[in-house]
């Protein structure tokens, strides 16, 4: 049984004390905002009911989760901490230096960054050999696959240990060979979405339309077989001839006017009720079910 410390109490931090917690270990969940923490309780249990979890396995779980007032509360005899702050390496670097100063030496540091290099998350730290990129993906407690890798200065022997109690776990853990920005999923996520802009931007079709190509197409095939797979079953010639004739008319775009366009407008997305979609209120909701519902399904299906 591992003693986690949580550095950020929002979206994946609840979450990741959730996943944590279900597979035996305490968490101690600390965030700067004291509104998030007086939350917490709030939103493991409604996570936990959407894990379907039977009521008698509610109660230990819930136990092994407490909240933190002080970074120095949080740090008190964890075996290791993870960091879950929001996304800017400026923010995320002020948070490791304060820790720092508040754990041993040999205490292994996780980021859960899906976006920054993690080399330049542990330029300085005082001992950037200990932190290791723990990329969780989104419901935490639902999705099994943790992506980890090392920065430019990171000990293997941390990597190694955070894949063993990872796979201890239950998780579907993979291993990148080194540091690299969005790791493999966010890269492949976020070009797909950027072709997807490109084609609103082109005036192709809507964004509906967009989304029910995904969910009755692609996204039917690639919870089955992935890309490589994919292009070894059809041919690797046919692969090819596909990817010469299509890739010049494919977006290298690095600024995207569909996103700007609303968003100069306050239109944010679910949060402000509008974005490329409409979102009245019960829509969030049911989103997050649907999204959670679904891939549970594609979990147990063969």
């Amino acid at each position: 049984m591992t003693r986690f410390g949580i550095i950020g109490g929002g979206l994946m931090g609840h979450g990741i004390a959730v996943a944590l917690a279900r597979a035996g270990h305490h968490v101690a969940v600390y965030d700067a905002d004291p509104a998030i923490l007086a939350s917490l309780d709030e939103r493991v249990a409604r996570a936990l009911e959407r894990c379907a979890m039977p009521p008698a396995g509610v109660g230990p779980v819930t136990a092994r989760i407490t909240a933190a007032n002080t970074l120095s509360d949080m740090a008190v005899g964890v075996d290791i901490v993870l960091e879950a702050v929001p996304e800017r390496l400026d923010v995320k670097q002020q948070v490791l230096e304060a820790l720092e100063a508040r754990i041993p030496a040999g205490t292994p540091v996780w980021s859960n960054t899906s976006v920054l290099s993690l080399t330049e998350v542990a330029k300085g730290m005082r001992h950037p050999r200990r932190l290791v990129g723990v990329h969780w993906w989104n419901p935490p407690y639902v999705i099994p696959l943790v992506e980890v890798a090392p920065g430019a200065e990171t000990d293997r022997r941390f990597v190694q240990e955070a894949c063993d109690l990872l796979d201890g776990m239950g998780r579907t853990t993979v291993r990148l060979h080194r540091d690299v920005p969005g790791f493999i999923g966010n890269r492949l996520q976020f070009a797909l979405v950027r072709e997807a802009l490109h084609l609103l931007e082109q005036e192709v079709c809507d964004p509906v339309t967009i989304d029910t190509v995904m969910r009755a197409s692609l996204g039917l095939r690639w919870s089955s077989v992935g890309p490589m797979e994919n292009a070894d079953f059809i041919g690797l010639d046919l692969t090819r001839d596909i990817l010469v004739s299509l890739a010049p008319h494919l977006s290298a775009a690095v600024t995207f006017p569909a996103l700007d366009k609303p968003l100069d407008a306050g239109h944010r997305g679910r949060a402000s009720g509008s974005g490329l979609l409409t979102w009245p209120p019960e829509r969030g909701e049911e989103v997050a079910e649907r999204l959670e519902n679904g891939i549970r399904r594609n979990l147990v299906e063969p």
